[in-house]
């Protein structure tokens, strides 16, 4: 099944807004202070013994370097992984074993969710960084050794959360066949889909005949999106689109029953990681923390790998979203630390505050400070980013509208440049610009999101073209050095409301508006249909975009809301409703 849309070679695409910001922070301010010896460390010594995930991080954060990589291809970075890399590779035991867990230990809490994650890492790199030829043996190494270590026991009997955390290595296995060419990576795939990656249900099963998300197996909702991200590429290395029509069925429960005005989902727990119907739920304060990092990052994968697979425009809509608000929203400024839970409740007044499990506290060894989010986080944002234009089999797709330049090549050979110009996405002005060494015709797809309130005008040179609200305006011509296209998103501000209809939301353009105590009162209302203006920041505030309402209350962009993370700095995203009173 071939992939719709696929992602440029890194170096080819450079943001310039918010988001391209936000990477470069990640950058200097993250990633190249990391000590990446240290994230060895469990491998070298296979000292994990507490179960506290310390086997994860290592490959998630190379993952989140090689994505970064794509946008900022520092060299610096590059040689940083370079090493890291040669220092995981001899971590492998003759028996082909990498494992942060001792001997004794291994198969058991997260051991095998570890190993995924160094095999991912190990891919990704390979992908992108450079083709080590130690890599294929290595990952063919890995998997003999875990085949060996499960004796022909089902994966789904080991690790947490009934076998979903060891079952997530599905995830892993058809990148690894198209590096090794091995087939057993697929037969091992083939063998954790039937098992239905659950020791108690099969929640591809489940997921196919209708059930929500929180009624397939225990409901934890970051390694069952695993699981429906593996069973989507192995559709596509299998050619089986009904295996995508399955993957097609949980995204839209999951984006029907469970995802937030954020764009993040998980509930339940003190941190936010299972599902439970949290789309009608998210204005309650008794249902747990709202919103693990985690969980929506792997919501950004599902979104990508539907959109990829599919060209789904709306895919495309959810990602971006997730990404300008949760995501983001869960990020200093400065981006060294996250948010676990997103914040809780979004129903009250609550502040933003930084990961704490691998912090120094009484009972835990400090491990540097990290976490599953804090690496996590950076990943997802490196994901979107690549997500924001797409080689198209005749053309491209432009997903988002941040100020950025794109390279790519037509299928004739010819080299075309592409740069969009906007205040995106806090503004809904757009301007795109492309040349090219000779005229060459192809395909743009422009993305005009669902929440347009009527078709958008868009002005190709001197032409007009109208496209419709929800789907691709695709334009399909010969194109020549200079052309240039136009058009505005009407960023009005609008308002959704909760499932019990007491509460408000209110939007503008893709992005969520908050209450923050630095501009007054959290809890004021909003009547039904009140107006906005945009004003100007001032110097000083700590907001991108700021809104003056009727009533003279302020709301600001939910990414900066509370962003001091301070427990006193405050904010609210449902605010109570003022219904329209009927005239008599």
């Amino acid at each position: 099944m071939k992939e719709v849309m696929q992602y440029l070679p890194a170096g080819t695409v450079r943001l310039h807004g918010v988001m391209g910001e936000r990477l470069e922070q990640i950058l200097r301010n993250r990633l190249l202070k990391i000590n990446f010896r240290h994230l060895v460390d469990p491998f070298r010594f296979r000292n994990e013994t507490d179960g506290k995930w310390r086997c994860e991080f290592w490959g998630k954060i190379v993952i989140s370097a090689a994505d970064t990589y794509v946008l900022l291809p520092d060299p610096e970075l590059k040689r940083i992984l370079q090493d890291t890399v040669r220092d995981m590779l001899s971590t492998q035991t003759p028996d082909g074993n990498i494992s942060s867990y001792p001997v004794e230990k291994q198969l058991s809490s997260w051991d095998i969710w570890g190993r995924k994650y160094v095999m991912l890492a190990l891919a990704r790199y390979y992908e992108i960084i450079e083709q080590d030829p130690e890599i294929p043996g290595c990952l063919v190494k890995m998997l003999d050794n875990l085949l060996d270590q499960l004796g022909g026991r089902r994966l789904c009997e080991f690790g947490n959360h009934a076998g979903m955390a060891a079952c997530s290595f599905l995830e892993a296995l058809p990148k690894l066949y198209e590096i090794t060419g091995y087939a057993r990576f697929l037969e091992f795939a083939e063998q954790i889909r039937i098992s239905g990656c659950s020791a108690d249900q099969n929640i591809f099963e489940l997921a196919e005949q209708g059930k929500a998300p929180s009624e397939i197996a225990n409901g934890k909702a970051y390694e069952m999106t695993c699981c429906f991200l593996g069973l989507a590429d192995l559709s596509a290395v299998l050619d089986r689109p009904e295996l995508m029509t399955i993957v097609r069925k949980y995204y839209e429960s999951v984006r029907d029953r469970e995802i937030f005005i954020t764009g993040g989902g998980g509930l339940l727990d003190q941190v936010g990681e299972y599902w439970g119907n949290g789309h009608d739920n998210q204005t309650r304060n008794d249902k747990g923390a709202l919103g693990e990092t985690c969980v929506t990052v792997s919501w950004i994968h599902l979104c990508g790998a539907v959109l990829r697979l599919s060209g789904d425009p709306l895919a495309a809509e959810q990602m971006m979203h997730s990404a300008c608000n949760a995501l983001m929203g869960a990020m200093s400024p400065n981006a060294r630390f996250w948010c676990h839970a997103n914040p809780t409740p979004l129903a009250g007044c609550s502040s933003k505050v930084p990961v704490w499990d691998q912090m120094a506290r009484q009972g835990v060894e400090p491990f540097d400070g990290h976490d599953c989010c804090l690496a996590q986080g950076p990943e997802g944002l490196a994901f979107a980013a690549k997500n924001v234009c797409l080689k198209t089999p005749d053309g491209i797709a432009i997903n988002y509208y941040e100020p950025f330049s794109a390279s790519f090549m037509n299928a004739d050979g010819a080299r075309i440049d592409l740069e969009v110009a906007s205040d995106y996405p806090f503004h809904g002005t757009v301007k795109i610009r492309l040349g090219m060494e000779r005229d060459c015709s192809f395909t743009v797809r422009l993305l005009i999101p669902s929440w347009q309130s009527k078709p958008v005008e868009i002005r190709l040179n001197q032409e007009m073209i109208t496209a419709e609200a929800g789907a691709y305006a695709e334009i399909g011509r010969t194109w020549r050095d200079g052309d240039e296209l136009s058009f505005q998103l009407d960023f009005t501000m609008r308002q959704i409301f909760s499932s019990d209809g007491n509460y408000t939301a209110c939007l503008s353009g893709p992005i969520l508006l908050s209450r923050d105590s630095v501009f007054g009162d959290l809890l004021l209302p909003v009547a039904d249909g009140m107006k906005s203006e945009e004003m100007p920041i001032k110097p000083g505030l700590h907001c991108r975009l700021f809104h003056r309402l009727e009533d003279g209350s302020g709301m600001c962009d939910y990414m900066s809301a509370g962003c001091t993370f301070r427990v006193g700095h405050l904010l609210n995203v449902w605010c109570p409703r003022k219904k329209k009173t009927r005239k008599k």
